[in-house]
């Protein structure tokens, strides 16, 4: 049953993974898109800026988009963060 979870996981990493990021609630809750491989395997999520960034990581994701009108938000969310990491790095912000 191991082998079976471990296959599936590794399958699942042959996926460009990305979010675009297009709204921030309450001034601490992202709204964003994660999709992977095509459009069609898109869901929206909502979660703190800390469960985003484990989100990302965890989930290796390759480029992260965000809507210009939300970008100082975001930053400013970011700047609260005392370890950002490397979350800026995962791709373009439009």
């Amino acid at each position: 049953m191991t082998e079976n979870r471990r296959f599936d996981q590794d399958r699942l990493q042959e996926y460009r993974k990305s979010v675009r990021l297009f709204g921030i609630r309450k001034g601490k809750f992202l709204e964003f898109e994660f999709v992977m491989g095509c459009e069609e395997l898109t869901i929206e999520l909502v979660m703190p800026y800390a469960a985003f960034k484990e989100f990302c990581e965890v989930n290796h994701v390759a480029e992260l988009t965000c809507a210009a009108a939300i970008r100082a938000d975001f930053d400013r969310l970011r700047g609260e963060d005392n370890h950002a990491g490397n979350i800026i790095q995962l791709g373009d912000f439009k």
